[in-house]
């Protein structure tokens, strides 16, 4: 049951971030619009990135606490093999999560730029 709260709670997440970026998009949408006078682009784009930023704080949230809560699993089950755990990572298609020498690249890289893997 834990297992499967777990994995409801990464889609919510991942349902979260996809708003995330159409609020970007939208509010880069108004902002390219010629159909709005620069101050209403403006304005309207500014509320619709506000908006993507509180979303980017509640998802960083939620991942904090999703890291916590996979932490008090572990503690919890008391015939936890890490060995055999290791090998669910392998199988992922995002690099960043199935090779360890990728894990955390985003936060090596230099600010600023757009990661492409």
């Amino acid at each position: 049951m834990a297992i499967q709260k777990l994995a409801v709670e990464l889609d919510e997440t991942i349902r979260q971030t996809r708003e995330l970026v159409t609020s970007v998009n939208d509010a880069l949408d108004v902002l390219m619009s010629k159909e709005l006078s620069d101050l209403n682009a403006r304005t309207t784009a500014i509320n619709q990135i506000i908006i993507g930023l509180q979303a980017q704080d509640r998802i960083e949230q939620r991942c904090t606490n999703i890291s916590q809560a996979i932490e008090n699993l572990k503690k919890c089950t008391i015939e936890f093999d890490e060995s055999k755990c290791a090998d669910v990572w392998k199988n992922l298609s995002l690099d960043e999560l199935s090779k360890p020498e990728m894990s955390g690249i985003s936060a090596r890289i230099p600010h600023g730029e757009v990661d492409l893997f």
